[in-house]
């Protein structure tokens, strides 16, 4: 299991890349979610693993888009808090 620092966005789809942490070519992501506005959550998509990206390290490492939405999972703009967290499978 892997747990990466809080970070905040407002809306999205933002990309974001997570690699460390010991993480290998086969891992479960959830978001941790620590604060947001009523009604809003954290939806996590397009998850894409690389055993050697060009940046990271060569080591295994994930590219993962982060979008703020309400509970019909429509976009929204309202600022989300929270971290990545991954679990080998």
């Amino acid at each position: 299991m892997a747990t990466w620092p809080t970070i905040t966005q407002t809306g999205g789809p933002f990309r974001w890349t997570v690699w460390g942490g010991n993480i290998t070519n086969h891992e479960a992501f959830a978001f941790t979610l620590q604060k947001s506005e009523h009604d809003v959550g954290a939806l996590i998509s397009d998850v894409t693993v690389y055993v050697n990206q060009d940046g990271p390290t060569s080591e295994p490492s994930y590219n993962l888009t982060l979008t703020a939405v309400d509970q019909f999972a429509n976009q929204v703009n309202q600022p989300i808090t929270g971290n990545f967290e991954s679990n080998g499978v």
